[in-house]
């Protein structure tokens, strides 16, 4: 009896450990449209691990022809929450995932989920910032370039997230002040400049006023009038997202979420 007991201890621990790893092992590439290659697709599945245990955050990559009826967001929200992505990672589950869609008639939607960590690192800024970078490529049908290049753009956005410096609008507002800085600086170099030269000449000086260049008897004007006809403003409104950081919403499973589509 004690026997029989000692070997049922025994299964059950090799069945616990078989589930952790089955756990531990989900794919960080699932691919169900068929974009890569398998040698591709092994390639960025490496890139993914590697990535994912570096950062201490999930990164995944999911492709898809159905949406199961969600909408992007939700699709990536969930697959996220019940596929077990982020679990152990900084204790609040911390990952990224880039959806892609593929419609009924071949073209791709986008969108990024983000969680924990995730949330910070990616702001709404940044993940525009990805999708630009992204989208060339995709188009062109480059997956592979595409998502190894996504790995590139989160691994960088993460580390500048814990350097204190989250890639965000206010980094746009910085760089176009300096732009604006550096023509006023050059404009006024240019008027002193221009200034300088033009003291060094003396020029004819002009005439006061216009009649004094024209000859008596030459211009004779029988008649003038104005005709005013009409005129128009056209004004419009100038939309800014001045507020930065990352959006988030709850997801079905009551987690907190940031994203967006590009």
């Amino acid at each position: 009896m004690k026997k029989m007991v000692s070997i049922s201890i025994v299964l059950l621990l090799i069945a616990l450990l078989c589930v952790s790893a089955f756990a531990a092992e989900k794919p960080l590439l699932v691919d169900d449209v068929g974009f890569l290659k398998s040698e591709e697709a092994s390639e960025v599945e490496t890139r993914l691990e590697t990535l994912s245990d570096q950062l201490d955050l999930d990164v995944v990559i999911v492709t898809t022809k159905d949406l199961q009826g969600k909408s992007k967001m939700d699709y990536a929200d969930d697959y996220f929450d019940y596929n077990g992505y982020g679990e152990g990672r900084q204790g609040d589950r911390s990952g990224v995932l880039l959806l892609v869609y593929q419609t009924s008639t071949g073209s791709t939607e986008r969108w990024i989920s983000t969680r924990g960590y995730g949330i910070t690192a990616f702001t709404d800024y940044g993940i525009q910032y990805v999708g630009k970078q992204l989208v060339p490529l995709m188009d062109n049908g480059e997956w592979k370039e595409a998502f190894l290049k996504y790995a590139d753009l989160t691994e960088d956005l993460v580390n500048r997230a814990k350097e204190g410096k989250p890639l965000d609008v206010e980094k746009e507002r910085h760089v176009v002040l300096g732009i604006v800085i550096a023509l006023v600086v050059g404009l006024i170099a240019g008027f002193v400049s221009i200034t300088i030269v033009k003291n060094k000449y003396k020029p004819v000086k002009f005439k006061a006023s216009a009649a004094d260049y024209l000859v008596n008897g030459s211009l004779n004007v029988t008649g003038s009038y104005d005709n005013f006809r009409t005129t128009s403003v056209t004004r419009t409104a100038i939309q800014s997202n001045s507020s930065g950081g990352s959006s988030t919403h709850r997801s079905s499973s009551g987690a907190s979420h940031g994203g967006g589509g590009f």
